[in-house]
């Protein structure tokens, strides 16, 4: 932002912030300033027009004598290093290789205000830690420490004080760590005071780490699908009835709960459980209150949205975000100032944008360039700053991030690889968003193309229920489905964009499963639940560590926020079957460990390498739409990273796997496995189409007790999931085991085994369902009483033994769900 725009932003707020944020006059014109190139050339024509070169030799020793004003006091151990390049203040640098202080002397001042500004860093280096200390400085602050990276540059500014009968300032350079490095100087009058500002840009930004492959397997899978509705269109299939407005519907029942959890002095959201602000649950609320002012009419929430942006703005400025999380504040206050904008004083949103603007990205956010989902969403924000123009157009933290994030994705298929399932839509979301409003800054091209084959490849892992896959940190987590909402209504936008209608309606239709999942799990009280069980929420069931009810709420009514603006263009639309409608395919993500296939609404998820803090290795998943889809999935765990009740109950690791008994005696499991004992994956698919899939997934490794071959042969059907289990090697005993969900907090699973058949029904209205087991040929099959806790509550174990060598011959295990009356209704 030019200082004329900085100017203007001070002159609104005006009275508002007097004596909190002094006003940041334009440079004075006045006087004579002074302005410093530290580094090696000498004598010689100045590299810089304008500067005065500054070497390690001029000491104020001799500086009369030489006809100068200025220079070190104390030049011991100074040295110069010159990295070359064009920028000339940049290319060079004087530096001391220790902690030590060395300081630099201006004499011939005039008494009066002084702006002084510092620019340090270096090209090849970053272990530079540069403290600036002056008399005089404004406010009496301790100048921040200046820590650029490798090819970065600090710029700090302040202003100072000359008094009275002074003539000279010095200026202390010394280390808090390792070094000091200085590169230039300028110190010039003016005539206000103003707060000390630091400032990064890289010299020059990293190189891109993208990469798009040519081959495109989204394409296939796409045309696939649409060849499969065209030939399957006298098929059942009932619309969701949701509409656009659904979105606010569930939005406003969380704002309504939530506003009365606010801090009224200071407008903080506080989690009822925590008794504190926790995490980016205040901005998110910002963005949802503002949403409903803007588009539900909601005028009686607009002081409360504004309270919560005042604070959201102020506490990512001044780097005081609660849990230390300034990195998720950014597209939501975005989103938010630009809602509330029209509808508050230019003053305030004045003091927004002035809040944003002040502070550094490069310092402000707790994670760099291309590291991880955090900086994604960080880059989104600022992105958005950019084209609010309350940031430079400029500012290198966009192009920087976005150039090192394209190491993070799986470009072929389009996923984000950061292991878990939740973190590969989470930073895809955000981008999206951008995408979806116009972005066409840095990375267009390679963010445009990843994004898109990544909506496609969501389709083809969304369960036919709505919900999102599961795997790894945070899943079962709400806000894992209100992201697909966003990804699935802006690209259905973007299709209907590019006059493809058939392809927006997929979408569409992706998107209202997603929403139509969530609405289960609304509390009376207005909110929901964030993990899929009924347990009461201060119990923190099935939650990760840095859970919350407050922020993952609140999380998930941003994305719709953001879900219902994308909507817009597509209001109205018919919905078309989405591949989780209908099936016929089978999708290996090998980056993520995962394969995905469905036929006619029967759907599988397999873990090909499990993560034991979270799932187990092999069948984690099975789901039959119009089911509940909490009978049918996740693992048990012996130590589980999520939280469970202390005392738990600690079972073996497992999925829907097999068992074997070694010669040692010792039973090993499946679900156990882990990467480094699996050597190997193949996925063969044999026949896919819409009412039925067949394919085999073969593990290859060391397995232990004689197995080192694992090969299972699934078929879908309607209503069905048939697998095979063979083990080629092994001649001893075998077991099938299968969680069986017993108890969601809520309501309690009839469980009844006979034979070799388990007959397992969840009562009720919530959707509920009848689901039989079949463990063909099994000598007995029990369900004992005992309860283990996974995300989605409690559940019993149910084993079937078989006969020594059954596992050369194989072991089947037939899933088959029953008519289901609560299948899910048009709502009204």
């Amino acid at each position: 932002m030019k200082t004329g725009r900085r100017t203007v932003l001070a002159g609104m707020l005006g009275a508002v912030v007097a004596g909190v944020l002094p006003a940041l006059p334009a440079m004075s014109q006045t006087g004579s300033g002074r302005r410093f190139d530290f580094g090696l050339t000498d004598p010689g024509p100045d590299l810089n027009t304008g500067y005065t070169r500054v070497l390690t030799t001029h000491t104020t020793a001799n500086m009369i004598a030489n006809g100068r004003t200025w220079g070190w006091v104390s030049n011991t151990g100074l040295a110069a290093r010159d990295r070359g390049g064009p920028a000339p203040l940049q290319r060079d640098f004087i530096f001391l290789n220790s902690t030590a202080a060395r300081t630099f002397r201006i004499g011939a001042l005039t008494p009066g205000r002084y702006r002084i500004t510092v620019l340090s860093g270096d090209l090849t280096n970053g272990d530079h830690y540069t403290r600036v200390q002056v008399p005089g400085i404004d406010g009496a602050a301790a100048l921040p420490v200046l820590h650029p990276g490798t090819a970065q540059y600090v710029t700090l500014t302040a202003t100072l004080v000359v008094p009275q009968g002074s003539t000279t300032l010095d200026i202390t350079f010394d280390a808090t760590q390792i070094n000091w490095v200085v590169n230039a100087l300028i110190l010039e009058p003016v005539t206000d005071a103003e707060t000390p500002r630091v400032t990064i840009a890289w010299n020059p930004l990293p190189a891109s780490l993208w990469s798009l492959p040519t081959d495109d397997p989204t394409a296939a899978m796409l045309a696939g699908h649409r060849t499969r509705v065209a030939s399957n269109m006298g098929m059942s299939f009932q619309p969701t009835g949701l509409t656009r407005s659904h979105y606010l519907s569930l939005i406003t029942g969380q704002v309504d709960f939530w506003k009365t959890k606010q801090n009224p002095a200071n407008g903080a959201i506080i989690d009822p459980y925590l008794n504190r602000e926790f995490q980016y649950s205040t901005p998110a609320y910002a963005h949802a209150a503002a949403t409903l002012v803007a588009y539900a009419g909601r005028a009686d929430l607009l002081e409360t949205a504004a309270l919560a942006l005042d604070w959201s703005a102020r506490t990512l400025s001044t780097r005081r975000a609660a849990s230390g999380h300034e990195d998720f504040f950014a597209p939501m206050i975005a989103h938010a100032i630009r809602l509330l904008k029209p509808f508050v004083p230019a003053e305030r949103s004045a003091r927004w944008e002035y809040d944003i603007w002040f502070f550094e990205p490069l310092i402000t956010y707790r994670f760099g360039a291309g590291v991880n989902n955090w900086n994604i969403v960080a880059a989104c924000g600022e992105a958005m700053f950019q084209t609010m123009k309350i940031r430079d157009a400029g500012h290198p933290f966009v192009a920087a991030s976005f150039a090192r994030q394209g190491d993070n994705f799986d470009s072929t298929l389009g996923l984000y690889l950061e292991e878990a399932m939740p973190y590969d839509q989470f930073p895809r979301l955000w981008v999206s968003d951008l995408i979806g409003r116009g972005y066409s800054g840095p990375y267009t091209q390679e963010l445009n193309e990843t994004l898109r084959r990544g909506s496609i490849t969501s389709l083809f892992m969304q369960s036919p229920t709505g919900e999102h896959p599961a795997g790894g940190r945070s899943a079962h987590h709400q806000w894992n489905e209100a992201q697909q909402c966003v990804i699935y209504e802006v690209y259905a936008a973007r299709a209907l964009t590019n006059s493809d209608g058939e392809l927006a309606a997929y979408f569409k239709r992706a998107a209202h499963l997603s929403l139509q999942s969530m609405q289960r799990w609304v509390r009376p009280s207005g909110e929901m639940q964030i993990v899929k069980n009924w347990i009461d929420p201060s119990q923190n069931f099935g939650y990760e560590t840095y859970s919350s009810h407050s922020q993952y709420n609140l999380l998930a009514m941003s994305m719709l926020a953001i879900a219902y603006e994308h909507a817009e263009t597509t209001e109205g639309m018919a919905e078309l079957p989405a591949p989780s409608d209908i099936g016929g395919y089978v999708v290996q993500t090998p980056r993520l460990n995962k394969v995905f296939a469905n036929a006619g609404g029967s759907y599988v998820e397999i873990e090909t390498a499990g993560d034991h803090d979270y799932d187990a290795t092999g069948l984690i998943r099975v789901h039959f739409a119009g089911h509940s889809p909490q009978i049918g999935s996740d693992s048990v765990l012996k130590v589980p990273s999520y939280v469970i009740p202390i005392g738990s109950a600690a079972p073996l690791t497992t999925g829907i796997g097999v068992s074997w008994l070694g010669a040692d005696s010792v039973w090993r499991h499946q679900g156990e496995l882990t990467p480094a004992q699996i050597t190997g994956t193949t996925v063969t698919p044999t026949e896919t189409v819409a009412g039925k899939v067949r394919f085999s997934v073969t593990y290859s490794g060391t397995f232990g007790g004689g197995v080192s071959s694992i090969v299972e042969q699934y078929e879908l059907t309607a209503n069905a999931v048939q697998v095979t289990t063979t083990l080629p090697d092994f001649t001893g005993a075998v077991r099938r085991v299968v969680p069986l969900l017993s108890d969601d907090g809520r309501v309690k699973c009839k469980i009844q085994a006979t034979g070799e058949v388990i007959k397992l029904a969840q009562p009720g209205t919530d959707w509920g369902g009848k689901f039989t087991y079949r463990m063909l040929g099994a000598s007995t099959v029990t369900v004992p009483t005992t309860q283990y806790a996974n995300h989605n509550g409690w559940a019993r174990l149910a084993t079937g033994e078989y006969a020594a060598g059954a596992g050369q011959t194989g072991v089947t295990l037939r899933i088959e769900a029953q008519p289901n009356p609560n299948a899910p209704a048009v709502p009204v």
